[in-house]
């Protein structure tokens, strides 16, 4: 009796993970690379560094030996860096203030969003939520940040070939990522900034991106 149960609780769990209704960035890139970085999922998650996109899109690839703390680069951001306000947000409150967190495209639709016009999340897809990425500046792989994805943003973006790439972050972690004399609470960081979902190697699936 117990392993008819077993079973059957295993099928109904790959059932659910058959179901899973995944995002408009996570199709965009299974669909563009076959795999997704990051993926809980180690039959879909990519291995290898990506391949390079067409433009506006760039793709930056390590083209040395890195040591082992730091991180492969993954979506590089193509504008400035705009700074979050408080919330509630898409994920709960927040405060910019005083937590360090991210947001991360909401999709092409900002009036009436849908389950499937997320585009990393929004207010009927949460299920990117809380999750932890890492963000670093291009040119600083040695120093990256761990934080959660606290809300989603627009960028004035309708295609995932634009919005994927984009991330917000909270003036607390601004502050931590400052590195010219004019960023400011009041102004975007400027310079480029390289961030995925902190699951490179498989050994933070909670962290997967859906």
């Amino acid at each position: 009796m117990n392993r008819i149960t077993t079973l059957v609780l295993l099928a109904l769990s790959l059932a659910a993970v058959d179901a899973t209704i995944h995002t408009l960035c996570f199709n965009f890139f299974m669909k563009k690379d076959k795999c997704v970085h990051a993926a809980a999922g180690q039959s879909i998650r990519c291995d290898a560094p990506p391949k390079p996109h067409d433009k506006p899109v760039t793709a930056f690839v390590m083209q040395t030996p890195k040591p082992q703390s730091r991180l492969e680069r993954r979506y590089n951001t193509n504008g400035d860096t705009i700074l979050m306000s408080s919330g509630p947000g898409i994920c709960g409150e927040y405060n910019t203030e005083k937590e360090d967190g991210v947001c991360l495209w909401s999709g092409p639709e900002q009036v009436h969003p849908t389950i499937n016009s997320a585009g990393w999340l929004n207010g009927v897809k949460t299920s990117n939520c809380r999750k932890q990425v890492y963000i670093q500046r291009h040119d600083e792989p040695d120093k990256p940040f761990y934080v959660p994805v606290l809300d989603g943003c627009g960028f004035h973006k309708t295609k995932p070939e634009e919005g994927c790439f984009e991330i917000g972050v909270t003036k607390s972690l601004a502050r931590k990522l400052r590195r010219f004399p004019n960023e400011t609470d009041d102004t975007p960081l400027y310079g480029g900034f390289t961030w995925d979902f902190n699951n490179l190697l498989g050994n933070n699936p909670d962290a997967g991106p859906v």
